[in-house]
C-alpha cells in the first residue's frame, strides 16, 4: 500500500504526531502492511467499496499485519505516546491490542464517522478528518499529560534508563510506572524498548555504520541482543534492515 504523512500545524506538534493516509497501489492484488509498534495510539477512518468505520487503533507490542483489500484505503491521525487522552476519552490500557470503535468513545465521534462514511475519496476523507482534530484541539479543551509524563517519555527515547530517568525526576520508580500506564497505556520498560527500537529503525535506515557499532550507541548488551529485540519487535533483522535501506524497495515487507 501507498503511504504519505503531513505534519500538524505548529500548535499541535506537542500532541499530534502525524496525520496519515494510505492507499492500495494499482495492480496490487492483495495489499498489505507490517505495523510496527511505536507507542502511540491513532484514530484510524477505513474507508472503500465496503462502506467505512472510524476507530481508534490499537496499541501494539509486536508487530501486526493489516490488509485493506484492492478497494479499501486508511486515514488517520497518530498522537505522540501519551497524547491521546487529548482527544480520546479513553483509557490507553484499553487499546492495548485492540480497536474501539468511534460511538464507544464519544457521540461526535460517532456524527464524526458518519459524514466519514459519506467521502468518495480518500483525500476529502483526510481533510474532514483533519479540520475536525484541528478544531476540537483549538478549543483548549485538551486532556493533556502532565509536564512528568511528557519529560520522561523524552528521556527514555534520547535512552535514558529508566531507573535514572525517576532519580532526575525525583519519582519513584512505582510512580513513574503508575504514571506512564495511566497516560501512554503501556510500562515503562515495554515502552522504553519501542522507542529504541524506533531509534534503531532510524539509525540502520541512516548509514553505514557497523551493526555493532550501532548496538553499542543504542545502548544494547550486545548486537545479539539488539538482533533478537529487532526481530521480536519488527519481524526483522537488523542486515535485513540495512539493507532495504540501501535499495530502492516499495516498503520494508519488501526486504523480506
Amino acid at each position: 500500500m501507498a503511504y504519505q504523512q503531513h505534519e500538524p500545524i505548529a500548535a499541535f506538534r506537542s500532541v499530534i504526531d502525524a496525520y496519515w493516509i494510505n492507499r492500495a497501489r494499482v495492480g496490487d492484488a492483495a495489499p498489505f502492511d507490517r505495523v510496527l509498534p511505536d507507542g502511540c495510539i491513532d484514530l484510524i477512518f477505513r474507508g472503500g467499496a465496503a462502506g467505512g468505520r472510524l476507530f481508534a487503533g490499537a496499541l501494539i507490542e509486536r508487530p501486526m499485519f493489516v490488509s485493506g483489500g484492492e478497494t479499501a484505503w486508511f486515514v488517520g491521525v497518530r498522537f505522540r505516546p501519551a497524547m491521546a487522552r487529548a482527544l480520546l476519552d479513553i483509557d490507553p490500557v484499553d487499546c492495548r491490542d485492540r480497536e474501539i470503535p468511534a460511538a464507544a468513545i464519544a457521540g461526535s465521534l460517532a456524527a464524526l464517522e458518519a459524514r466519514l462514511q459519506d467521502c468518495a475519496s480518500s483525500h476529502d476523507a483526510l481533510g474532514i478528518l483533519r479540520r475536525a482534530v484541528d478544531e476540537r484541539l483549538a478549543q483548549g479543551e485538551r486532556r493533556l499529560a502532565p509536564q512528568r509524563v511528557c519529560e520522561a517519555i523524552d528521556r527514555l527515547a534520547r535512552g535514558a534508563e529508566i531507573q535514572r530517568v525517576a532519580r532526575m525526576l525525583g519519582m519513584a520508580e512505582r510512580t513513574l510506572h503508575r504514571d506512564l500506564v495511566c497516560w501512554s497505556g503501556l510500562a515503562p520498560k515495554s515502552l522504553a524498548r519501542i522507542l529504541r527500537m524506533q531509534r534503531c529503525l532510524a539509525a540502520l535506515r541512516a548509514g553505514r555504520a557497523p551493526l555493532a557499532l550501532v548496538a553499542l550507541r543504542l545502548g544494547y548488551a550486545d548486537q545479539a541482543h539488539m538482533t533478537r529485540e529487532l526481530k521480536e519487535l519488527t519481524g526483522f533483522r537488523p542486515s535485513e534492515i540495512a539493507a532495504a535501506s540501501r535499495r530502492p524497495v516499495r516498503n520494508l515487507q519488501d526486504a523480506a
